[in-house]
């Protein structure tokens, strides 16, 4: 999965350079041995952004992209479209991608965050929960109606 999702991304038109950045010895190996750029980083980061944030320190880079290595779904044409508002604006400090929610099972999946955005678009808050959310004192057998697209 590793290699799928570098190459993918190393595919987009948009980007320079593609890195792995990772504490991980084994996961160095495997990025070396199919060529990949690998920088090695602390051990003691909680969040990828973090990993990023010590892997890019000492690169002359304008803008810095950041994809997990276990998103096999990525095409390079996301990337495309990610970096395409930096254009029109040098001041925009971070874009995300999103899509509607369709379906009742992301809705309630853990791994898929959810995304409350303003009318111009911009993110508000992202929640991993369902949003709403019922309040943890919620009485036995409350729950909410949800709608999604």
């Amino acid at each position: 999965m590793l290699e799928h999702v570098y190459r993918r991304v190393a595919m987009s038109q948009a980007l320079d350079a593609t890195f792995i950045a990772t504490c991980d010895e084994e996961i160095r190996e495997a990025g070396s041995r199919f060529g990949a750029n690998v920088i090695m980083t602390s051990d003691a980061h909680e969040r990828a952004s973090d990993r990023v944030a010590e892997a890019v320190a000492n690169l002359d880079a304008d803008l810095i992209v950041m994809v997990q290595g276990d998103e096999p779904m990525t095409r390079p044409e996301m990337i495309d479209l990610a970096v395409n508002p930096f254009r029109d604006d040098p001041q925009l400090g971070c874009v995300n991608l999103v899509r509607a929610i369709d379906n009742k099972d992301d809705f309630h999946d853990f791994n898929t965050i959810k995304v409350v955005m303003n009318q111009k678009d911009e993110a508000l808050y992202m929640s991993r929960q369902p949003i709403p959310t019922a309040p943890a004192s919620a009485p036995a057998g409350f729950s909410h109606h949800f709608a999604y697209k």
